[in-house]
């Protein structure tokens, strides 16, 4: 989806949005003549050089020559790009913004909607944990935990009541319908009854999550063992579902209120549960951030690269979490185009650990914040951390677990992307392990070696046309490869996704063939309104070509590097993936056969050439349109 603001949109916003009303809420203004002046909010100074000018609607700093209009403050001191700050103000100054929509995007008034149907839910569920008797278990429960009411009602915490369907009877008499209801993710539709939905949400405590702007774009629900009775709904957390405004792999819990505050500190430390980061705020500590329930994804560690490249990941001492998070980074460093979690973008991971009895909000009630702070100082590296980790696993002191602790971390070493880096993690594992550094950079190099010489399912063999045989080569085939691994064993909505796309899509002769058998036979079923069960299972007379087998008994059997839960999630990332490589290709191609009629131009003298300006010019249309598709994948990834 492509969008961009009705004319005259900026403008009538920033008629109802008065700017000395707006730069008041950040600056202390005082009338001087025309004008109020202020203290300037972007450098540290005793004497007023901040103007603002409401008759232009304008500010302007005398000192360190900052000035703008009251979206460029927004942008600079929310820390958001343009667009963000348009949808900030008009938030703050209750204006409905009108979109010009290219493609099949949904229309803003429709996703709008559903914002304003998050937002009667949050005001509903705070309204039944802080005023109703059926609430007040939960609201003690939280009080017991050492939560304020200050606290609880900061973050708009709520509570929803154990019934099958009282909030989706509300909404629905608030004029919401109930397919509004079912696209945000509130209510479900009974596969029993016919049009009949009940509460996703039932019997818990309830944080609402919103986006960078602030707005409510989804919920995370909690129930408390010995208050809900709901016997169906088992499970400790439910969230919002992947919605036309929710998806939980880009959002992060809490940073819209504190990224100017990650700013100030130039540190963010993430934390997993709500509660964490409540009792940070609660003592404190305005700078944590949770990242709703998932191992860091790329997106949610690009967006809080906007804010600072110095992150901390807060454990307990729990090994299934420490474990999860580090299969998610390795997972972010094998699928995700040009991110290494390491080192590019400059990042700096560092790694707490809390202990093994308490949570970070438990130990920061119990403990205190003094001594939390020291051990987020004393964080160590991402790259330390996990060498310990896989280190811990095994028993050192002797020569077995040595060996299998070496192998093992050698394996780690060579997936690292810096030379640099790999040699000083040698002399660290050597350390650990007292074994000689140049024994260990040899078994390395060995290692590396067979894995480049390996012939299997993931050496490249024959690309697709106009692509160049080179060692990234093999990375795009692993995504090609994961993204038949999610159609085998179905990305729920995201099947007829996949089964849209062009055979071109898969440069690799034995991946294109297997995709071309799925696709065939998935639509057939379709078509023909059979039952698909996944995995989805092929016969083996279509398994013909031995790669091909191959290939498909290897997805079969290996394991996914998602919860099941999360397949949805995975199938957009893969996905979009595969549509940028694929239009990258194009883009390279088209500029080479633009370069190649520039050289006949200049060597041939042959400018004013109609056919060969034709030529050009409908190539670069070509570019363009497919460098617009290029960014809306960006900004939809």
């Amino acid at each position: 989806m492509s969008s961009s603001l009705k004319d005259g949109e900026v403008e009538e916003l920033k008629s109802k949005a008065d700017i000395q009303s707006i730069i008041s809420n950040y600056v202390n203004l005082k009338r001087t003549g025309k004008s109020y002046t202020g203290l300037c909010p972007f450098h540290k100074e005793k004497t007023p050089s901040f103007s603002v000018d409401t008759v232009k609607q304008l500010y302007h700093c005398f000192g360190c020559g900052e000035g703008g209009d009251v979206i460029s403050f927004i942008q600079k001191t929310e820390n958001l790009d343009f667009l963000e700050a348009v949808e900030f103000l008009a938030k703050k100054a209750g204006h409905s913004l009108k979109y010009n929509f290219r493609g099949t995007g949904e229309s803003s008034k429709i996703k709008n909607r559903l914002a304003e149907l998050n937002g009667l839910a949050a005001k509903y569920f705070s309204f039944v944990l802080l005023n109703s008797s059926k609430g007040k278990p939960s609201l003690k429960y939280l009080e017991e935990r050492g939560f304020s009411i200050k606290t609880i009602q900061e973050f708009g915490i709520g509570y929803s009541l154990d019934s099958w369907d009282n909030f989706s009877k509300f909404a629905a008499k608030r004029g919401f319908k109930t397919k509004e209801i079912i696209d945000t993710g509130l209510a479900i539709e009974s596969r029993k009854a016919n049009s009949r939905v009940y509460d996703r949400f039932r019997g818990r405590i309830m944080f609402p999550i919103e986006d960078l702007v602030g707005k409510n774009i989804g919920f995370g629900g909690r129930i408390i063992a010995g208050i809900a009775r709901s016997g169906s709904q088992n499970a400790k957390y439910i969230n919002t579902p992947e919605t036309k405004l929710y998806s939980k792999g880009k959002n992060i819990y809490w940073l819209s209120r504190v990224k100017n505050n990650i700013v100030q500190d130039d540190e963010v430390l993430i934390v997993e549960g709500y509660t964490d980061v409540m009792a940070m705020a609660q003592n404190g500590v305005n700078n944590a951030v949770a990242s709703l329930g998932t191992a860091l994804t790329s997106d949610q560690i690009k967006l809080l690269g906007r804010f600072t490249k110095n992150i901390v990941l807060v454990f307990d001492s729990d090994k299934a979490g420490i474990n999860a998070s580090l299969k998610g980074i390795e997972r972010l460093k094998e699928y995700n185009e040009q991110l290494d979690l390491y080192f590019d973008n400059n990042l700096n991971i560092k790694v707490a650990v809390l202990g093994k009895e308490y949570d970070p909000a438990d130990f920061i009630f119990k403990i205190g914040k003094e001594k939390f702070l020291e051990k987020i100082k004393n964080a160590v590296s991402i790259i330390d951390f996990t060498i310990d980790v896989i280190a811990g696993r095994h028993e050192i002191n002797n020569l077995a677990g040595k060996l299998k602790a070496s192998d093992s971390l050698i394996r780690f070493i060579s997936s690292l992307s810096s030379r640099i880096i790999q040699e000083e993690c040698i002399k660290k594992v050597a350390r650990k392990l007292n074994l000689k550094e140049d024994l260990l950079l040899e078994e390395m190099l060995k290692k590396q070696k067979e894995k480049s010489d390996r012939v299997d399912w993931s050496k490249s063999d024959s690309p697709g046309k106009g692509r160049s045989q080179n060692e990234g080569m093999v990375q795009l085939k692993k995504i090609e490869v994961e993204a038949l691994k999610l159609i085998i064993n179905g990305p729920e909505d995201k099947i007829d996704d996949f089964l849209e796309l062009d055979f071109e899509y898969f440069r690799f002769e034995d991946t294109r063939k297997l995709f071309s058998i799925l696709k065939n036979d998935i639509s057939n079923a379709k078509n023909e309104r059979k039952k698909i069960n996944f995995p989805f299972k092929i016969s083996s007379g279509e398994l013909e070509n031995e790669e091909v087998r191959k290939l498909y008994n290897y997805i079969l059997f290996s394991e996914a590097h998602y919860k099941e839960e999360d397949i949805g999630l995975a199938g957009s990332e893969i996905l979009n993936n595969l549509k940028k490589i694929y239009i990258s290709g194009e883009i390279d191609i088209i500029r080479k056969k633009m370069m190649d009629i520039e050289k006949e131009r200049n060597s041939a003298d042959m400018s004013g050439n109609k056919e060969m300006d034709d030529q050009y010019d409908g190539l670069y249309q070509k570019l363009i349109k497919l460098e617009k598709d290029k960014m809306n994948l960006n900004i939809a990834g």
